[in-house]
């Protein structure tokens, strides 16, 4: 009698023992460029995230917020359901950041973008900056852009013009093309797709940089338990093989025939599961 008394305990104590796999029910994805239409699209996270978003639903729902950056690298250090879509990754952000282990993005490398040439490619920008000290170069408030260009935005602060605000890679690209700048520092691709349907805007030259590697956007979330329960969530749904097929069509769709040439094998090295397999 006693000996089946236990058994509902024993019961209950094996599943409370079980570990937890369900996902959190919501993530606040802090961002500060939400367009309304494919139209408004530059950059291709934001066509991946509707992927994304499908892949995690129904157990994860995914909500967007428009944040500026200021505000939203203040809301990833608190604890919650924050989250950022392409951060890149440095040891200062890991500190206090969870991120996902595939990119959700793949570019290719930053570039000087100009109305004028600058120089021969590739340009050694921190010469660049020597030999023309009257240079205004736009870049976008709070951006990391690697260790090295990070380096020399600091030691060179008349020189580079900060932008900040939920349109900033617009704006840059609108003060380029009015001449208000003399270059600016970004993904070719982005640049072009902000000036699509401005009228008049002038030819830009393109300057590969020295030392200027791919550049990978991870997701990340604040490092708090529910954080890291996210990250193992999306990291679940990266894995499969259909999701990562259309990531890399959407990296084909989105930039050009050039450019996909020479990211496709560090695409398809990231995203193997989108590989068919042989035997």
């Amino acid at each position: 009698m006693l000996r089946l008394c236990c058994w509902p305990l024993v019961f209950i104590l094996v599943l409370c023992s079980q570990p937890a796999t369900a996902a959190p029910q919501l993530m606040l994805l802090l961002e500060n460029h939400l367009p309304q239409s494919d139209a408004e699209r530059i950059n291709v996270e934001t066509l991946i995230l509707k992927r994304l978003s499908q892949s995690a639903a129904p157990e994860l729902q995914i909500q967007p917020m428009q944040l500026s950056d200021l505000r939203t690298w203040q809301m990833l250090k608190q604890p919650g359901n924050y989250c950022a879509l392409s951060k890149i990754r440095t040891p200062q952000r890991e500190q206090f950041l969870y991120f996902a282990r595939l990119p959700t993005t793949i570019y290719p490398p930053l570039q000087l973008i100009s109305a004028r040439q600058l120089g021969q490619p590739p340009v050694d920008l921190a010469v660049l900056l020597q030999q023309q000290p009257e240079l205004k170069i736009g870049v976008i408030s709070g951006r990391s852009y690697g260790a090295g260009l990070d380096r020399l935005i600091a030691q060179h602060p008349t020189q580079f013009f900060l932008r900040s605000g939920n349109e900033a890679a617009q704006s840059l690209a609108l003060m380029l093309s009015k001449k208000r700048l003399d270059a600016v520092l970004e993904f070719a691709a982005i640049t072009l797709r902000s000036l699509q349907n401005v009228p008049d805007a002038p030819k830009l030259y393109t300057h590969e940089l020295t030392d200027q590697p791919l550049v990978r956007g991870y997701l990340a979330c604040n490092k708090s338990a529910l954080g890291l329960q996210m990250i193992q969530w999306i990291d679940q749904k990266m894995a499969d093989a259909s999701y990562q097929a259309d990531v890399l069509a959407l990296h084909r769709q989105f930039f050009s025939p050039d450019d996909f040439a020479l990211l496709q094998p560090e695409l398809l090295k990231v995203f193997s599961q989108a590989m068919p397999q042989t035997d």
